[in-house]
């Protein structure tokens, strides 16, 4: 029988985000290609996380060159239906509206469905600016089918009529550990009496590294023994960095808080093996499913985070506490009470293995294809 073909036009890291993890993640897809015939065309934008919703030159011509690649496949691969992760708003939707006249112009000779994947907020908050902002899209998404991460993104497209269809699709993220290293580590939290906080985002306050920071002063004026911060992720800019070690150095932070810089891998793996709990207090506007979280639970962590997006879809009282700035020390304090032990690690676990492995999220996302 032959397989169904399938164009992808994604993000792809670097830069290191959510779109571009989830882009990695179809790009190695076992489940993906062996399922389907596929092509993958990556969009080349940013370079870093600095870059991200600035114009550039660069940028302009990276979107030509994306365009030619699209009509060439269009031309001889002749796919059967087309996923496209797309931008709410920016630059980066005129250039998806560009990209999509030569998709839509070919589906008036050869039958396909696309899928536009969208990972952030914005679409309604565009369409809100102007009556153009909102004809434009609406043009955009004309008998096109919207993926997206969880139901709470549906009023999105409150100014749009013109889309086909929404799928919900939840983000996954691959398992790096086997039943036998989550004991060895479960043995390892047990032995340490340290108990090591986990940050892992990109270091912008909007994502919360300052509250973290805030939390750490707390703990060390309360004199709490024992605890110490860790922090990875990419710096957004210069005034971020600057912030974070002002702020170390002034509270006397250094022998509390360790910075890890941009962590992959073994690195990466070994901070979430070590932690015992996972910090994430932001207060993003695009927030919406954060893979952090995910690959928290997926070592067994225990979450602190703050209401935003759909974060209250992951977190729940059986595997963390949703918080907010006010509560961040009684939220801090409930964990380390009643949620460092064996009973709670594992129950972060099964929610991941039952909810959000990579396996659930390409078996999803092939089904949304091939519908």
């Amino acid at each position: 029988m032959n397989k169904k073909k399938v164009l992808f036009i994604l993000h792809c890291s670097p830069p290191v985000h959510g779109a571009s993890k989830v882009g990695d993640s179809i790009l190695n897809s076992t489940i993906i290609n062996e399922n389907l015939e596929t092509r993958f065309i990556k969009i080349k934008a940013s370079v870093d996380l600095q870059a991200i919703g600035k114009f550039s030159l660069n940028k302009v011509k990276h979107s030509l060159l994306l365009f030619f690649r699209v009509l060439f496949l269009l031309l001889f691969f002749r796919p059967g239906a087309i996923y496209y992760t797309t931008s709410p708003k920016g630059f980066a939707f005129y250039r998806d509206l560009m990209i999509s006249i030569p998709i839509k112009f070919f589906r008036l000779f050869i039958k396909y469905n696309i899928f536009y994947h969208y990972h952030s907020r914005g679409i309604k908050e565009f369409t809100s600016n102007s009556s153009l902002s909102k004809k434009l899209t609406n043009v955009f998404l004309s008998g096109v089918n919207a993926i997206f991460i969880s139901p709470s993104m549906e009023s999105e497209l409150n100014n749009v009529k013109s889309y086909k269809k929404i799928h919900f699709l939840n983000n996954g993220v691959e398992d790096n550990i086997d039943a036998t290293g989550f004991n060895e580590i479960l043995k390892h939290r047990s032995e340490s009496d340290t108990i090591n906080v986990l940050y892992l985002s990109n270091m912008i306050k909007e994502k919360g590294y300052d509250t973290a920071l805030e939390l750490a002063k707390t703990v060390r004026d309360l004199n709490v023994k024992n605890i110490k911060f860790h922090f990875a992720g990419g710096w957004a800019s210069k005034a971020d960095t600057d912030y974070f070690n002002n702020f170390v150095s002034m509270n006397k932070l250094q022998d509390l808080v360790q910075y890890h810089g941009m962590v992959q891998g073994d690195q990466k793996r070994k901070l979430f093996a070590s932690a015992k709990v996972f910090l994430f207090p932001s207060r993003y506007k695009k927030e919406i499913f954060p893979l952090s979280l995910l690959e928290a639970l997926s070592y067994g962590l225990p979450i602190i985070a703050f209401d935003v997006g759909a974060v209250k879809n992951i977190v729940n009282d059986e595997v963390g506490k949703l918080s907010n700035k006010e509560n961040l020390l009684k939220s801090f304090n409930l964990i380390k009470e009643k949620y460092l032990n064996e009973i709670a690690y594992k129950k972060c676990r099964d929610t991941y293995l039952d909810k959000y492995t990579s396996q659930k999220f390409e078996t999803n996302l092939l089904n949304i294809l091939k519908s």
